[in-house]
């Protein structure tokens, strides 16, 4: 079945409105419309985590979604850190439709991120007036990462700017390190997808390149969040249960 309109390309702005760069994503409602036409039977979900200071405001949700071909389920956060500042105050309703928009892309098999799922990185993202139509393989997914250099992108791309940090104070200190909810969401994760506490701590550990978890970054682990968000089957291959 031809993507159609489906596709579209995001036209990326700096603060100073200048495009720098675009990206092709796929949009819920059109999600939501394949899935349509594919048989959707049921959309439902659960809010898991309700934002508050303990947990500096991250909502969670699973969506689950039923369709013809079967049931599919998948998980969405949302965070001050992690939406548009227009957005923060609906919050748990971001959380909810990144869920959806996850368990739709793997109901209709669809690889391309939507742009629902994008983080605040991509707030001067605006989509363009005509959408482009593409014809992607139905078998497209997100390209696999499982090395410590790709989860640690975050990090060397934080190494390039300029040291703001206090006199005496690690570059990875300033930074921020992982906070517990995205410790517990990681964690979360992996039990969801068959890894045990134990070993889910061993994988994390060699993963990031680490001998403790506490030396982890904040934006080291929304970095591995979202590459097991979106393709966690392959990264977790072979790590022992």
């Amino acid at each position: 079945m031809s993507n159609g309109n489906l596709v579209t390309t995001i036209e990326i702005k700096d603060s100073k409105g200048r495009v720098i760069d675009t990206k092709e994503v796929v949009t819920y409602a059109g999600l939501l419309n394949r899935a349509h036409q594919e048989g959707l039977k049921k959309v439902s979900t659960e809010l898991i985590q309700a934002p508050s200071k303990a947990n500096e405001m991250t909502a969670i949700s699973m969506a689950e979604v039923e369709t013809e071909k079967g049931v599919f389920r998948d998980y969405g956060d949302a965070s001050p850190e992690n939406v548009d500042s227009r957005i923060i105050p609906h919050i748990i309703r971001m959380s909810v439709t990144r869920a959806k928009a996850r368990a739709l892309r793997d109901a209709v098999n669809i690889g391309i991120v939507a742009l629902e799922e994008l983080g605040n990185e991509y707030q001067n993202a605006v989509e363009k007036k005509t959408s482009i139509p593409a014809h992607i393989d139905a078998q497209t997914k997100p390209q696999s990462v499982n090395t410590p250099k790709s989860v640690n992108k975050a990090a060397q791309s934080a190494s390039k700017k300029p040291d703001s940090s206090k006199p005496g104070e690690s570059r990875r200190e300033s930074e921020g390190m992982m906070s517990e909810a995205q410790r517990r969401y990681l964690f979360r994760i992996l039990a969801e997808n068959g890894v045990n506490a134990d070993a889910g701590q061993e994988y994390l550990k060699q993963t990031f390149g680490v001998n403790s978890l506490k030396e982890v970054t904040k934006a080291e682990a929304s970095e591995m969040i979202n590459l097991l968000l979106n393709d966690a089957t392959n990264m977790l291959a072979g790590v022992a249960a």
